[in-house]
This record gives structure tokens, sequence and C-alpha cells, in this order.
């Protein structure tokens, strides 16, 4: 009876049979799912600290100098958006002015937090008297650091001219936007 040889002896580098048998199908196993934890914990630990950690965001310079600007004036999702329109009937109507626009101030939060620009999406009524009333935040980015909340407490101390309809003043639903930036 002649002893075979293992042809996997022949390969260049090999100097030992290749370790075979159940225990040692357990022990590469456990190897694998060692280097599997290893990496999960490696990019949950990259994750964490890429979340935690802010450096400098560098964006291009702003227009102007001012903390928090209205974007766009008052005026009716459902109007065009010129001043006034001329109806089929032959009647104007105007849509709301501010006269005295939201000057809402950079929420603590979000300085707090690092954020150096955001922005307020708002849909307000506005009523005959002038004054802004039922604000909603339609958008708000970042979310939970009071943009919103410091664009809905400015605009209730704003003032507007009141759309008119036929010569009559009107109240009317608004959508606008106040954008923050860090001077």
């Amino acid at each position: 009876m002649t002893e075979e040889r293992d042809p996997r002896l022949e390969l260049p580098g090999a100097t030992t049979p290749p370790i075979e048998g159940r225990r040692w199908l357990w022990v590469k196993l456990g190897v694998w799912v060692l280097a599997l934890l290893l990496m999960v914990g490696a990019a949950w630990s990259v994750a964490w600290v890429l979340s935690t950690v802010r450096g400098p965001i560098d964006l291009p310079p702003a227009p102007d100098a001012s903390r928090s600007e209205v974007v766009k004036s008052p005026v009716a999702p459902s109007e065009p958006t010129a001043r006034s329109a001329m109806r089929d009937e032959g009647r104007s109507a105007t849509n709301p002015v501010w006269l005295q626009a939201p000057r809402p101030k950079y929420p603590k939060a979000a300085q707090r937090a690092g954020e150096e620009s955001g922005m307020a999406r708002l849909e307000c009524q506005t009523r005959t008297d002038g004054r802004v009333q039922a604000c909603q935040i339609l958008e708000e980015a970042p979310a939970g650091v009071g943009f919103g909340e410091e664009a809905v407490r400015a605009t209730m101390r704003a003032q507007v001219q009141p759309g008119l309809a036929d010569g009559a003043l009107i109240e009317r639903r608004i959508v606008f936007t106040i954008r923050y930036r860090v001077d």
C-alpha cells in the first residue's frame, strides 16, 4: 500500500497540510465573526465621531450682512405674483405688502448647536387691520433648533398693508420664507 501525497503540499509556500475537521470549522467561523464585529464597530465609531464633531463649513458670502431676511413678500398662493391684477370683470385686486417686515432673532438653540444658517417657510393669515395671525411652519431647516418658532414670533410682531379686492380690505393667506445666517 502506497501512501498518497496531498497535492496541496506542492503549492508554493505550503509546508504543512491545511487544517481540517469540525473543530477547526468553528475556529474559522469565530475568526470571521470577530472580523465582522470589528468592522461594524469601526464603522459605528466613525459615524459617531462625524455626527458629534462639527467643523467650519465654507459657504459663499451672503449678499448683505443682516442676520435674517424675508425672502419673498407675502403673496397669496393662488394669486399672481404681481402687486395688482385685473380680473375679468375689470375690478382690481392687490396682494398684501410688508409695512414692517419680520425681524427674527437668531435662535439660541441654533447657536448652541453650532448651526451657521437656517430657514423657515411659513403660511399665515393677514388681517384687515394689518396684523398677521394663525401662522403655521411649513418647512424648517435644520429642524428642532428654533428657526421656525422664532420666525413665527417675529412675524406676529410684523405688519402688512392688507390686500384689496374691489376697493375693500381683505384677509388673505400668505406664504413666505425667512432665511438665517451667522454674521
